[in-house]
């Protein structure tokens, strides 16, 4: 039987992606300010962002939070690989 725990786990993880546009970097998504946000370059047709979340686990559920003043929509297909 799993204990079941609703933690943040990427917390202050490290975090990548495939590009950066500015200084948003991938980083700033896992630092727990809200206000900060990451993003990769608009040209790109393949984006990716990827955390480490530093051992193997089980994960029931992905919350994943768009800046709604910045790019708002601009969410494509995603998942977890």
């Amino acid at each position: 039987m799993f204990e079941r725990i609703a933690a943040n786990v990427a917390l202050h993880k490290t975090a990548y992606q495939s590009s950066n546009y500015g200084g948003a970097v991938a980083a700033r998504s896992v630092d727990g300010d809200l206000d900060n946000y990451s993003c990769t370059q608009m040209a790109s047709t393949t984006p990716w962002w990827a955390v480490d979340l530093g051992s193997p686990m089980d994960v029931e559920t992905v919350t994943v939070v768009n800046t709604w003043n910045r790019h708002y929509g601009q969410f494509g297909r995603f998942g977890p690989e």
